[in-house]
């Protein structure tokens, strides 16, 4: 079957990659300047896709801040790095409060510090509540930049405090093998002669589940690689201590991204529900046919249905719920019940 990602636009990035977006090295020019001016603020909010650069951007402006090389700012004294490290997978307010300790006390070299806040959006709300005070009225000298791939998922409250850099990737990204994959399983189960049903609904599940399943083995592969490399080159340094912190960091990493990954899978298959929904209002002889004959057999009110079904898995699985569940019971409304 034609796969509707070979001739259709690519997959719709996130909220922050607009028409304002900024390629990393035009924003650290921008932001570059605002600092040798002294207006750099001391929070932003960069978000982008996974291959916008904001990190990169991130660790640039840490180094600038402090006066070092930016390779080397994860070892300075006056860094401070937050990213999801909780069996949830969430930014916990026990991580809040030792950051802004750290940020209350006297810089050890020159007058400023940063901190970088990776995955926002998985603030947990007592954790986002305990840094709002930070974030409002931050210690002199004190930067922070905060990094989230879903802008929409961070509370109101923190971005309202931080000025959005949003960063786009140099092209757009074409779709991945996973997506294509999921994309040709859910045309499947949409184009099947006797409709959708719930074995069709059942089959696209296994389908998302077996991708997720090897996406987290290979996360997880490269993750313990990772850790394998540093204990080798730490081996006379490292605790028995820093040894299980890092472990249980290098677990809660691999979880966060694979999160990140299942979010944009997910995207992907609403992208194919909101290409048909476009059909029917702005028809295109450049639509795929399967495209086409998706949004034939699917009245505008139907596929409007299937979206908020997956609109509400996506609810339910940012709220950590079981995911196995919501993603069974999700797609069984997204495609079995119209």
């Amino acid at each position: 079957m034609e796969n509707p990602f070979d001739l259709h636009p690519p997959l719709r990035q996130p909220a922050c990659d607009n028409d304002m977006a900024l390629l990393k090295e035009k924003a650290l020019e921008r932001l570059t300047g605002a600092w040798n001016a002294g207006r750099l603020a001391h929070a932003y909010l960069l978000s982008g896709p996974a291959a916008s650069g904001k990190q990169w951007l991130a660790e640039q402006l840490a180094g600038i801040v402090l006066g070092v090389d930016p390779h080397t700012v994860s070892t300075h004294p006056d860094f401070h790095r937050v990213a999801p490290e909780s069996k949830s997978r969430r930014i916990v307010i026990e991580q809040m409060r030792t950051m802004e300790q750290s940020l209350q006390m006297t810089p050890l070299r020159g007058n400023t510090k940063v901190a970088i806040i990776h995955d926002a959006d998985r603030l947990q709300p007592q954790a986002a509540n305990a840094f709002l005070k930070t974030l409002e009225e931050p210690p002199p000298g004190c930067h922070l930049f905060l990094l989230t791939q879903l802008p929409d998922a961070v509370l109101e409250t923190i971005i309202s405090r931080c000025i959005a850099v949003p960063v786009r990737a140099n092209r757009p990204p074409e779709p991945g093998a996973d997506a294509k994959t999921l994309a040709a399983a859910l045309t499947d189960a949409l184009l099947q002669k006797e409709g959708p049903d719930v074995a069709a609904a059942m089959r696209f599940t296994r389908v998302f589940q077996k991708t997720i399943a090897a996406l987290r083995e290979r996360v997880t592969d490269e993750l313990d690689d990772e850790l394998k490399r540093e204990l080798k080159h730490y081996r006379d340094s490292a605790g028995a201590k820093w040894e299980e912190d890092r472990e249980n960091q290098i677990k809660a990493q691999a979880e966060s991204a694979v999160v990140q990954e299942r979010e944009i899978l997910l995207a992907a298959v609403g992208e194919i529900l909101a290409a048909a929904l476009r059909a029917h209002h702005l028809p295109n002889e450049t639509c795929p046919e399967t495209i086409r004959r998706i949004a034939a057999t699917n009245p505008a009110p139907l596929l409007l249905r299937r979206l908020e079904a997956l609109e509400r898995t996506r609810d339910l699985l940012s709220r950590n719920v079981q995911e196995a569940l919501a993603l069974e019971t999700g797609f069984l409304e997204m495609i079995a019940h119209t």
